[in-house]
């Protein structure tokens, strides 16, 4: 069941992108920022697709592919915004119901370079390596823990 439900995300994020002509940002570590037409489309993934030296094709990261849509197809939660460095990611998510906003650190400790994606979740990997979402207090008080110098622009 695992295995078709990450196929099956890998192929809406392709139906998802082709169709809207997104761009990516590049975070670093084959983690991208894929935008789309709407601000609402925007998600922090893993890239598993390029065409022409961009990615086009991921596994969900932030948020994960069921709190990026709520139960109805509709958009749920999208990153407001996201800074990198070589160790970390830091994200800010807005979830659009309640307009409340989530905190994520994303470690960029791991690859998935020599895993076989239909053996092992590769979700699973990802997510182990994502911490949230936090409100703002308890993500100041992780990134201080973590010593991360990471902030985002006013």
């Amino acid at each position: 069941m695992k295995k078709i439900k990450s196929i099956i995300f890998t192929y809406s994020i392709i139906l998802l992108f082709v169709l809207c002509g997104c761009n990516s940002k590049n975070l670093g570590d084959k983690l991208t920022i894929f935008e789309g037409d709407r601000l609402e489309d925007r998600v922090i993934v893993y890239c598993t697709g390029y065409s022409f030296g961009s990615c086009k094709a991921g596994i969900y990261v932030v948020p994960t592919y069921e709190k990026h849509y709520d139960e109805k197809g509709n958009y749920a939660e999208y990153v407001e915004t996201a800074k990198s460095n070589k160790k970390w990611i830091i994200a800010k998510t807005i979830q659009i119901n309640d307009n409340k906003e989530n905190y994520w650190i994303i470690s960029k400790d791991f690859s998935l370079e020599n895993v076989d994606c239909n053996k092992v979740s590769c979700d699973s990997i990802i997510q182990s390596h994502v911490t949230g979402a936090l409100n703002y207090q308890e993500f100041t008080a992780k990134t201080k823990e973590l010593g991360i110098n990471l902030k985002f622009e006013k």
